[in-house]
């Protein structure tokens, strides 16, 4: 069935430009949301930065040489060190022979009350 427009009618068509919607600037679209990641992670360090915690700062110190009063001061602790060994030593040994003397005393004793005894059974 014939329409009646012909072969000119159709080849207008197929030669004339249709838009059936504008193109898209994707250009622009990229630069924004570039833009909004760049914002996005650089609040991110801000926010990190300022909730982390400041670490004290570290100070390194050389050693400086001892001086002359710290090493008397040295030599002086270490004999009183010593002394305070030997006296500790001293005073163990004092104990074992107070000891040992209140266990002859007691034997003494012990041989006394006998001889006491055996003096006054003789009598009766």
């Amino acid at each position: 069935m014939p329409t009646g427009f012909g072969r000119t009618a159709t080849h207008d068509l197929t030669h004339v430009g249709l838009t059936l919607a504008p193109r898209r600037k994707r250009g622009r679209w990229l630069v924004i949301v570039g833009a909004l990641v760049v914002a996005a992670l650089a609040a991110g360090l801000g926010a990190g930065e300022l909730l982390r915690e400041n670490a004290p700062p570290v100070v390194v110190r050389a050693a400086a040489p001892p001086s002359v009063e710290l090493l008397q001061a040295r030599r002086q602790l270490e004999q009183a060190r010593a002394a305070l060994r030997i006296a500790e030593a001293r005073g163990q040994e004092l104990e074992h022979q107070v000891d040992s003397l209140n266990q002859k005393l007691n034997e003494s004793q012990d041989e006394l009350t006998f001889f006491r005894k055996a003096r006054e059974g003789r009598k009766h």
